[in-house]
Formats: C-alpha cells, sequence, structure tokens
C-alpha cells in the first residue's frame, strides 16, 4: 500500500488538479493525505470521483485557511475515522488480509499554543494505543539542526529538543526518508532562502514490526511549498 500525503497549498485550481492527475498516475496510491487545502471538499468531490477516490472524513477549510482530507480507493482500502479536529484525523485503516492499523493525519498549527494541544491529544492517544501507528504529515517542526538551512535565521536548539521530546513520549520513531531531504521551501532566493524539513512519517515499534519493509520518498516540489511525500508499508 502506498500514501501520498501533501501539504497542496490550495486545491481549487487547475495546477493543483494537473498535478494530482500525474501524482495519483504515477504512484498509484491508497490513501491520499491533503493538508492546507483552502476549499470545502464537496466542490472537489467530483474531480476525485473520477480518480475512484472517495472520503468521509475531512476537515474543510476556515475562510481560504487550513482543511485536511483524508482520502481513499476503496477497492485497495477502507478508512474509518476515529476522531478529528483542525490539526489532525485519526483514523482507523482497513485492508482485506491485513492486519488493521491506526493512521494519524496531521497539519500542526505554526500558532505554538495550538501546537501544545496538537501534542497533548497525540500524547493522550499514545498512553492507550496497542495497534500499528502511523502519525504522518505536516508538523511544522524540526528535529535537529541538519534539518534547517538558512542564511537569515537561527537555529533554535531548545525547538529540535522539544520536538524530540514530544516523540519520544508518544513512542514515536522517525521513517527517514529518500528523495528531497528539506520538504519545505520559502521560496525566497538566494540569501533569503530557508528550507525545512516540515513534513515527516513517524510510527510506533508495533507499525514498524508489522511493516518492516516501510519507508518514507520526498517527491520534488511542485507549484506548492511543500514536496509531496510517499509513505510505502
Amino acid at each position: 500500500m502506498k500514501l501520498l500525503i501533501w501539504n497542496c497549498r490550495g486545491a481549487d485550481n487547475k495546477v493543483f488538479k494537473r498535478t494530482m492527475k500525474e501524482l495519483v498516475q504515477t504512484h498509484k496510491p491508497s490513501i491520499l493525505v491533503l493538508m492546507e487545502t483552502k476549499v470545502e471538499l464537496s466542490s472537489l468531490g467530483q474531480f476525485f470521483n473520477k480518480m475512484r477516490f472517495t472520503a468521509s472524513s475531512h476537515v474543510d477549510s476556515v475562510g481560504r485557511s487550513g482543511g485536511i482530507w483524508v482520502l481513499w480507493d476503496p477497492f485497495r482500502a477502507t478508512v474509518k475515522p476515529l476522531e478529528v479536529n483542525a490539526q489532525f484525523i485519526h483514523a482507523k485503516v482497513q485492508r482485506d488480509n491485513f492486519e488493521d492499523w491506526i493512521l494519524s493525519a496531521i497539519y500542526a498549527s505554526l500558532n505554538r499554543r495550538n501546537r501544545d494541544l496538537l501534542w497533548a491529544n497525540l500524547e493522550a492517544i499514545a498512553d492507550n494505543m496497542t495497534s500499528p501507528w502511523l502519525v504522518a504529515g505536516d508538523f511544522n517542526d524540526i528535529a535537529s539542526l541538519s534539518e534547517k538551512r538558512s542564511f537569515s535565521t537561527n537555529i533554535s536548539q531548545a525547538r529540535t529538543q522539544k520536538f524530540n521530546a514530544r516523540m519520544n513520549r508518544c513512542n514515536l520513531m522517525d521513517l527517514g526518508c529518500s528523495g528531497p531531504h528539506l520538504s519545505w521551501s520559502n521560496g525566497r532566493q538566494g540569501m533569503a532562502n530557508t528550507l525545512e524539513r516540515l513534513d515527516r512519517a513517524a510510527c510506533n515499534s508495533e507499525w514498524r514490526l508489522a511493516f518492516t519493509e516501510g519507508a518514507v520518498r520526498n517527491l520534488p516540489r511542485t507549484y506548492s511549498d511543500h514536496s509531496p511525500m510517499v509513505v510505502y508499508t
């Protein structure tokens, strides 16, 4: 199974639709996770139906900001939502002849206090988690100094330490990635350019044992400032 996970920075435009079709045709994902969609899913229902994707789990945007969608090919998998809020969709993934597992699709807020609420929720989930668990998306945080390249701003070691402590409290291990290591760019040129690894997938030991060949590949950025990410189980 493949999951295509992408902070697409707006889904209601021709470039998104063309890019989405190309990504689906090339990588053939069973599950799509889209963030920062900026529109309601209902406006694109027909577009996704033509590609055989359905959805019952989504957080629509507020005005022109936010939004998380989880869509899936019903011939390959079933996704059942368990908990939904503005920063994550927590769902059970089911597939014939395979063990059920849990997906938490993350779109972490830029606001520090809101991110604290996200991690409090994830820690509460982790305390009772016995199933294989994958947590993936845009965390809006970095785990080490090597995950940021910038000429104009300082890198906060306290920020990376806090992020790693949270991952540890949730018993999550980073799956790493191939392809472009730094998944987000501010789009500026020269000395003003900043790159960070804001997008990642992490899992608990049960997911790692269930999917021993699980891996992540970051794809080149297109019109969005974030790279699409493919998770292979």
